[in-house]
């Protein structure tokens, strides 16, 4: 088993809150329809790239649970969400470090992000909100294509520009400053 190191675990702290600070109301767009434009993936995607999968569950389920009790937006913490937030961060770093490990960096990025958000973000979100009654009677498929695709295209490119800049920083941050 490999040992933790203080600055993993100081790393692994600051993307649980830089993500649950990105959930709440200033960092946060609401839009009419219960869906939300966020940039609280991001660190958690970093994590789970530079720290592997479990920090990045684990920095996904934390910042999900501290985010829901400090936002202002009146939601219940939900276990179906928290769900969610624990395979953005698992998923992606799994697909990361031992599937698309020898491709290159832009590559194994966009490889790793496209189908978790596809899977997760579009996919299993939107059956969250049609079990709760969010999508405003529409059918599943209708929400999904109208109401969640363009977003879920929109904030996965953001994503993959953002995380495929600062992955080599936060390596080697987390390295110590040695080369990456």
């Amino acid at each position: 088993m490999r040992r933790i190191t203080t600055r993993q675990l100081t790393f692994a702290a600051m993307f649980t809150a830089l993500a649950a600070l990105l959930s709440i109301y200033p960092f946060t767009f609401y839009l009419p329809d219960s869906s939300r434009i966020t940039f609280r993936e991001i660190p958690i995607y970093l994590c789970s790239f530079a720290l592997g999968p479990v920090w990045g569950g684990l920095c996904a389920f934390v910042s999900d649970v501290i985010g829901t009790f400090i936002s202002n937006s009146g939601n219940a913490w939900n276990p179906m969400f928290s769900l969610s937030a624990v395979l953005t961060g698992v998923l992606p770093g799994l697909l990361f470090r031992f599937v698309f490990k020898k491709e290159k960096l832009t590559l194994a990025t966009t490889l790793s992000i496209v189908p978790v958000n596809i899977a997760v973000s579009l996919f299993l979100t939107a059956l969250w909100f049609q079990i709760l009654g969010y999508t405003g009677g529409m059918p599943f498929w209708a929400y999904l294509l109208i109401r969640r695709l363009w977003l879920v295209a929109v904030m996965t490119v953001i994503q993959i520009t953002v995380v495929r800049i600062l992955y080599p920083v936060v390596l080697k941050g987390i390295q110590g400053g040695k080369n990456a």
